[in-house]
């Protein structure tokens, strides 16, 4: 399953997806906003991590590392980019999100035009 929406929506996902309390309390708290680069646990010690990534998107994007068994939500934080998982592409811009399987085949970091700079959060559960 693929979820697609934005952050306004993010509640309605409680549901199927208990773990979105944590990430809705972290990004309340403007953690991945402020925090650069890297891996992170969640204050709450919870089974979340995030992961935040800059970078320059291109023609060609990249592949990111797999998390087989897990499901990742991406949310793209400054700029845009195209991401393309198991054939599907989205176009994400600040104030969406993206839910998918882990290890499902993805591509990350495309651009529409010209190549720039962004800043994206991926939670890991």
């Amino acid at each position: 399953m693929i979820v697609y929406d934005t952050l306004s929506e993010l509640e309605s996902y409680l549901g199927p997806f208990p773990e979105i309390g944590v990430i809705i309390s972290v990004l309340d708290r403007s953690l991945p906003y402020q925090e650069g680069p890297g891996r992170y646990d969640t204050p709450e010690k919870s089974d979340v991590v995030y992961l935040i990534d800059e970078f320059l998107t291109s023609s060609s994007g990249f592949s990111p590392e797999i998390f087989s068994g897990k499901r990742v939500m991406e949310v793209v934080l400054d700029g845009d980019e195209i991401i393309s998982v198991a054939g599907s592409v989205f176009r994400m811009g600040e104030g969406t999100f993206l839910i998918y399987k882990g290890d499902a085949e993805t591509k990350r970091g495309m651009c529409w035009s010209v190549p720039s700079h962004a800043k994206a959060v991926r939670f890991i559960f």
